[in-house]
């Protein structure tokens, strides 16, 4: 499988982009090719500064510069009387302590432009590291504060494409899982190998990285199974649409991870179907903007009632088709046919024939050939996805006393995988 794929910035404060020089052993291209190592800043320096009345003026040893408002310094202060280092966490609120308008009273430049001493009007000072004034101010990449991945947009030439990894190693070999979190991130869909056919193989791999995200359908590993008399459709022969999971909750499962241990006999029963469903949102706003917008600006009811573990249920969730963030680029699908419920905002009453209109175009498109990819997943095989991007589904299949389909399900919340994705990439870098 080769590695063409693009990873553009592991952002949290701290790394602007990194490249990999070092891993394991592993040569750069062998786990992944646009990440540097480097830390955000590791080689600036001030060549000057300015007091003004707000801001202090910097000026970097690149021809580059920026208005850093004295407010700002004095509340990410570094010293042990303000931030605690073995916490990582600040020590006072500024609110209460620090005047809107303080002004630094004197701005030393020492050890070569790689250190500013500021001392305030109560006598108080306040060092910074060049370094550590350039990771978090030059560049709203550096600011985002969370792991941030090129994503890698694809269609129906997916499957040939789709990374695979191999369970073992992802249990044994860091950086091995490092560059499965990454593609997880990047590509939304990946596939596991080996992973074999014993029970609870999923979990292990769920709790090797943090913990599964507990639900109305388990608390950690949920059993996908086909029945005669069944709670949900999943667990039926019928054909299951492309949808996401648990749309009926406020706060949607982020990943699903799907170990299959026997699978229906036949080339076209049970065959899995997925589609990269803000690939198709954003062509969707290209060739229809109206409908577009439409889905983006209403949130829609989704619903499930029923009993399953926790007993009787009946949750619901509003939810944006399509989400957006504050600079319009697309970030989820929530999409659910089956779970959709039949309210609407009030808003958007006046305006139902243009919504399902909509509605009609993005669900053709998502099941167009274009965009759609299809294989039948194997035994001791694992499908991992993104849940608010990747669509899933399933062809219909009839149930016979000798045919049986069982899977083994764990979900998982992107604030555990992008934490660990951190930790190893810090690890394996050796830049902390």
């Amino acid at each position: 499988m080769s590695c063409n794929w693009l990873v553009s910035k592991l952002c949290r404060p701290g790394f602007a982009s990194l490249q990999l020089t070092r891993l394991s052993g592993r040569r750069p291209s062998q786990l992944c090719r646009s990440i540097s190592l480097m830390p955000v800043g590791s080689s600036s320096r001030v060549v000057s500064v300015e007091l003004k009345e707000r801001d202090l003026f910097i000026n970097w040893n690149d021809s580059s510069s920026v208005d850093l408002p004295y407010v700002f310094l004095r509340d990410n202060c570094q010293e042990p009387v303000s931030f605690d280092q073995s916490a990582k966490q600040r020590l006072f609120n500024p609110a209460f302590t620090v005047d809107l308008s303080i002004k630094a009273k004197e701005v030393d430049v020492k050890e070569d432009g790689r250190q500013l001493v500021i001392t305030w009007p109560d006598g108080h000072q306040s060092r910074f590291e060049s370094a550590w004034l350039a990771r978090y101010c030059r560049g709203k990449s550096s600011l985002s504060g969370r792991l941030a991945v090129e994503p890698y947009y694809w269609g129906s030439d997916y499957c040939d494409k789709m990374p695979r990894f191999d369970f073992n190693k992802l249990m044994t070999e860091e950086d091995s899982l490092l560059e499965y979190l990454l593609k997880l991130e990047s590509h939304g869909l990946v596939l596991v190998e080996n992973v074999g056919t014993e029970s609870n193989q999923v979990k292990k791999l769920c709790n090797h990285i943090a913990f599964p995200k507990p639900t109305v359908y388990g608390i950690d590993v949920m059993k996908v199974e086909s029945k005669l008399n069944p709670s949900h459709i999943a667990y039926s022969g019928v054909e299951l649409p492309l949808h996401n999971d648990f749309v009926f909750y406020d706060y949607t499962s982020g990943v699903q991870m799907l170990h299959f241990i026997y699978q229906l006999s036949g080339p076209t029963a049970g065959v899995s179907r997925f589609c990269d469903g803000i690939n198709v949102a954003r062509a969707l706003r290209n060739r229809n903007p109206a409908a577009f917008d439409i889905l983006s600006q209403y949130p829609i009811q989704f619903v499930d009632v029923g009993t399953e573990y926790v007993g009787d249920h009946d949750t619901e969730s509003w939810h944006f088709p399509i989400s957006v963030d504050q600079n319009g680029d697309v970030i989820a699908v929530y999409h659910s046919n089956h779970s959709r419920g039949p309210h609407f905002p009030s808003l958007l009453m006046d305006k139902l024939h243009d919504w399902y209109a909509a509605y009609y175009e993005f669900s053709h498109l998502m099941n167009s050939r274009d965009y759609l990819i299809e294989f039948k997943v194997q035994p001791g095989q694992m499908v991992v996805f993104n849940n608010v991007r990747v669509l899933h589904g399933r062809s219909e299949f009839k149930m016979t006393g000798n045919d049986y389909r069982y899977a083994e399900l764990c979900y998982m919340d992107w604030d555990e995988i992008r934490s660990k994705a951190r930790v190893l990439a810090k690890k394996l870098s050796h830049i902390y």
